[in-house]
């Protein structure tokens, strides 16, 4: 098996795919020996025992006879040997009496060298259940994360350029991840960063101190100020506000101006549109009113501060009318057990176990058997339709109307719509993802117990840490953020480690991680590396992360700067994007409005997956034309009653205007140079209202704008 696995042969671009190639299936990397053993025998060609060397199996990856899969090894090598001597001895199996293969072990566990060296040599460890402790270096399978490094067939990692990368390893079931990096040598480095505010800036300036890197200068207070209040709030401090912040002379203003902030309706709406992200909350499913519903209260629990251990379990206990609890939404936009299992997993404890749907899953310890397990918690769960008043009678999946949520006794479902598992056709027993969790107590109280083990387990805190940390940082220390596992390891991990344990501390107060972040030196840190000697990387937060802020942050910030109403063509007639409950009229409407087009363009999510990663904050050439002659952004700008229009008609002057529109878009005044080349700009005009407006059009389609700076 190892050989088999070393040669690539059970890959998922060969053998190993779900359709076979050539006729001939393996387990994906070898997670189901039964099955390949059966398999290789299942033609007298594969394996000739009574001509063991005129096996297909030693032929063809030798290259001996056509092969698509091209040389895997040479003839005499070790893997042929071992192959034909397996051939010779009767090609048996010993899956009934071997040793079990416990674990593997890669040392270093985290190595890091400085260059000119440029080569780290890996050693791994199997241990079995009989005790034993063997070198398995020579049939591990290796793979680096990224292009900076190549790994050898004997665990030689060697570095093309300075960098950090993880190395992923395989020895028949077992996997383990370790973390290499190369440090550019430099002489007379000397750290020069701000004070740590708090423990998180002690663990990101040691790993830059590690790194021999620096941080940027901390932001000026602008800056900041724009930045949390639109990574809190999604909203744009209004002048007045910028202006009495840069004045206040208090030293723990911005303290002050994050706890404020955290107490703003706005905060409870944004992070109510990500939870509704997450949960699926769209109209064709849930119905209009059924959207409305779970975002008003998604909204009400955020600012209540609930814990969101309890946050959870309220969502996975919910049952009843959609209508009456609305956290039972959940599972309406749930229909089947294995999507049940599927989005509580990811969003909740940061496992995607869809792959072992089909197969054991090839990165974490989760059997088919266990997906199987897990799934069958969530069989059961019927609905009691009180009404469907869709349009559409021939579409199934869609609802308008109350529904019940229930559960159902086993005995009163029908059988055809129980759960199988599709290798016995059996109905599974129920049970957790991990294997030696103890069972479930009762059947008729399943979703009680889930909730429990789903928050008490230590993935919980970290995906949810890792979560509110990419949110308000713009990248995940564990990437992506909903796929927390051992050969997927975070870029800080005492970082992930501290959070995810402030998160406990603090009984999973979500306001006070994120003013623990938010006051830390490193979230206050600038994107302008200026004149900083030997300055990080974003990937280790020496300096902001600059990215697109997302679709509805983005359409109220041209409304607000604009002072213009938005309006959008949902079923609530939303006035703000960020409060937006659903997206229907985004994704489904024929006659979508200018707003609605904005928000598609720019990535909202159709919200068809329980995924962080289902909305693109990516930057497309169809942006570009959207903000620069777009309807929207145009029609906003033109309004007659817009902010251009309200100054003009206070009979503000030229430089009165100007400096009002670059503190209402930009959140600053506008530089020497920049107030010389638009005070002439609109001296020369022809018509003054349309000065303003073409200069309005140019800060609205600046970096500064759509860009976190």
């Amino acid at each position: 098996m190892a050989v088999i696995s070393k040669s690539g042969c059970n890959a998922g671009g060969c053998h190993g795919n779900q359709d076979g190639k050539g006729g001939f299936k393996l387990s994906l990397w070898g997670g189901d020996s039964s099955h390949d053993h059966k398999e290789i025998l299942s033609s007298g060609k594969r394996v000739n025992l009574k001509d063991p060397e005129s096996s297909k199996i030693l032929l063809k990856p030798t290259q001996q006879s056509k092969h698509e899969g091209g040389k895997r090894f040479d003839v005499g090598s070790d893997e042929y040997r071992i192959l034909l001597e397996w051939i010779r001895a009767g090609a048996n199996t010993d899956l009934e009496t071997k040793p079990e293969l416990e674990s593997i072990q890669i040392s270093p566990p985290v190595a890091i060298i400085l260059a000119p060296e440029q080569r780290i040599d890996i050693k791994v460890k199997a241990k079995f259940s009989d005790g034993k402790q063997i070198d398995v270096t020579r049939w591990a399978v290796f793979e680096s994360s990224n292009l900076i490094a190549e790994v050898s067939d004997i665990g030689n990692i060697e570095f093309k350029q300075p960098g950090e990368t993880t190395v992923f390893v395989r020895y028949l079931n077992g996997r383990a991840s370790m973390r290499a990096a190369m440090i550019k040598s430099q002489s007379g480095y000397e750290w020069n960063g701000p004070e740590p505010k708090n423990r998180v800036d002690e663990h990101v300036f040691s790993k830059l101190k590690l790194f021999r890197q620096n941080p940027t200068k901390i932001s000026d207070d602008l800056t900041f100020l724009r930045r949390v209040s639109l990574d809190i709030t999604g909203s744009l401090p209004e002048p007045g506000t910028a202006k009495s912040f840069l004045l206040d002379e208090r030293k723990d203003k911005r303290s002050r101006l994050v706890d404020e902030l955290l107490k703003s309706k706005e905060y409870a709406n944004y992070w109510a549109l990500k939870w509704a992200d997450l949960l699926r909350v769209e109209e064709k499913t849930l119905d209009s009113k059924g959207v409305k519903k779970i975002y008003t209260w998604l909204s009400e629990m955020i600012e209540q501060g609930k814990p969101l251990n309890q946050f959870t379990r309220d969502i996975l206990c919910a049952t009843g009318s959609t209508y009456e609890n609305p956290p039972a939404n959940f599972y309406r936009a749930l229909r089947f057990p294995v999507d049940r299992a599927e989005a509580v997993a990811q969003v909740f404890i940061g496992t995607r176990i869809n792959c072992a749907k089909c197969h054991d899953h090839p990165f974490e310890n989760v059997r088919q058997e266990d997906y199987y397990r897990f799934a069958a918690i969530f069989d059961a769960i019927d609905y009691e339709i009180i009404e469907n008043k869709k349009k559409d009678g021939f579409d199934k999946h869609k609802f308008v109307g109350e529904q019940i949520v229930k559960l159902v006794p086993i005995k009163d479902m029908d059988q055809k719509k129980l759960l199988k598992d599709p290798r016995t056709k059996e109905r599974p027993v129920p049970g957790f993802l991990d294997a030696n969790a103890d069972p479930l107590k009762s059947f008729d109280n399943r979703l009680d117990e889930l909730s429990s083990w789903i928050t008490s387990h230590p993935r919980f805190a970290k995906v949810q840490a890792n979560r509110i940390w990419s949110n308000l940082m713009g990248q995940p220390l564990i990437d992506p953020v909903d796929d927390v596992r051992e050969t997927n390891p975070a870029s800080n991990p005492q970082l992930i480690d501290f959070l995810a344990n402030e998160l406990i501390k603090s009984g999973f107060n979500q306001r006070e991680l994120i003013k623990l972040i938010a006051n830390s030196a490193t979230y206050q840190l600038s994107s302008d590396p200026g004149k900083v000697l030997d300055v990080g990387t974003e990937e280790n937060f020496a300096r902001a992360k600059v990215i697109r802020y997302p679709a509805e942050v983005v359409i109220d910030a041209v409304h607000q700067s604009m002072s213009v109403k938005a309006e959008f063509s949902d079923t609530s007639k939303s006035i703000r994007a960020i409060s937006m409950p659903g997206v229907e009229s985004v994704h489904l409407s024929n006659k979508p409005h200018h707003g609605d087009r904005f928000l598609k363009v720019f990535g909202k999510p159709a919200r068809l997956t329980n995924s962080d990663t289902e909305r693109s904050n990516d930057t497309t050439l169809a942006q570009v034309f959207e903000m620069t002659a777009g309807e929207m952004i145009n029609g906003i700008i033109e309004k007659e009653n817009n902010r251009i229009g309200h100054l003009i008609g206070q009979g503000k002057d030229d430089l009165q205007i100007i400096n009002e529109l670059y503190w209402a878009v930009l959140t600053r005044p506008p530089s020497s140079a920049e107030w010389s080349m638009m005070l002439s700009y609109v001296s020369l005009a022809e018509n003054r209202r349309s000065a303003m407006e073409d200069i309005s059009w140019g800060l609205l389609n600046a970096k500064e704008f759509l860009l976190r700076k």
